[in-house]
């Protein structure tokens, strides 16, 4: 008898010391940082600026250019897009990759039409878990169906649209016309600069520079002016691409840019 009750409890024991290291499994370490969220990318623009600008949760960006068959953007274009974002993001690490997607000559474009698109070319989303962020920038055929002087726009917060034909309408090889390169630079950054939170959308803004009824900047030699979503700015440009005023800068600055 006394040796079955040394056994029971030698059972009892080793089954209490089975159950308690299940229960100190090191994903529950109250030491542990809590897990990342599940990223949502089909927020506002600007709604995911911070994470654009700093790198405490994303310490990379990866941007994925799908451009439709003969809307090809200069590679000088996306040098200059991939040195805008560099000088102004605090990432380790920022690509840029582009492929061809089919034309659709479906133009003029709507937001609903445009969001359709990435959603069946788009191959990369941002992954909770990991330190890449993703954006997207799709390149059309066509132009956009509320206005067919815009160049493009931000629809998601990871996500914008440029209008190729658009562009090569206002493009060209006059004298006074803009190069695509100029053109396709000045778009690029623009767009890229809403989904950073410009102007006071996401990213708060230092000092009263923001124009009334729209995320946009008063100094009309910004690049954030009203006047690049039409091509309006390139009327009087002297033939740089147009850069971030001082109220911008510090602006991004203030959340986490540089």
């Amino acid at each position: 008898m006394k040796v079955f009750k040394r056994l029971s409890l030698f059972i009892l024991c080793f089954s209490l010391a089975v159950a308690i290291n299940s229960c100190s499994d090191s994903s529950t370490d109250p030491g542990d940082p809590p897990p990342q969220e599940e990223f949502n990318s089909q927020q506002g623009p600007g709604e995911s600026a911070e994470l654009y600008l700093g790198d405490e949760e994303y310490s990379s960006l990866e941007v994925e250019l799908d451009y439709m068959e003969g809307y090809e953007p200069t590679q000088e274009a996306i040098n200059n897009l991939e040195s805008f974002l560099n000088e102004r993001l605090n990432k380790n690490d920022i690509t840029i990759n582009t492929s061809e997607i089919p034309a659709r000559n479906d133009g003029p474009y709507s937001t609903d039409m445009v969001t359709t698109i990435e959603d069946e070319e788009r191959d990369n989303y941002t992954e909770a878990g990991t330190n890449t962020l993703h954006a997207y920038i799709v390149v059309l055929d066509g132009e956009f169906n509320e206005n067919s002087n815009v160049l493009g726009f931000a629809y998601w917060n990871t996500s914008m649209a440029l209008f190729g034909e658009t562009i090569n309408n206002i493009s060209g090889s006059g004298p006074t016309d803009p190069s695509q390169e100029q053109v396709e630079s000045t778009v690029l950054r623009h767009e890229v600069g809403h989904n950073m939170g410009l102007v006071g959308n996401g990213t708060p803004t230092q000092s009263d520079h923001k124009t009334d009824g729209s995320a946009h900047c008063t100094t009309d030699e910004c690049l954030m002016a009203p006047s690049v979503r039409t091509g309006d700015i390139f009327q009087n440009l002297s033939g740089e691409i147009p850069s971030l005023d001082e109220a911008c800068i510090t602006d991004l600055q203030a959340n986490g840019g540089k």
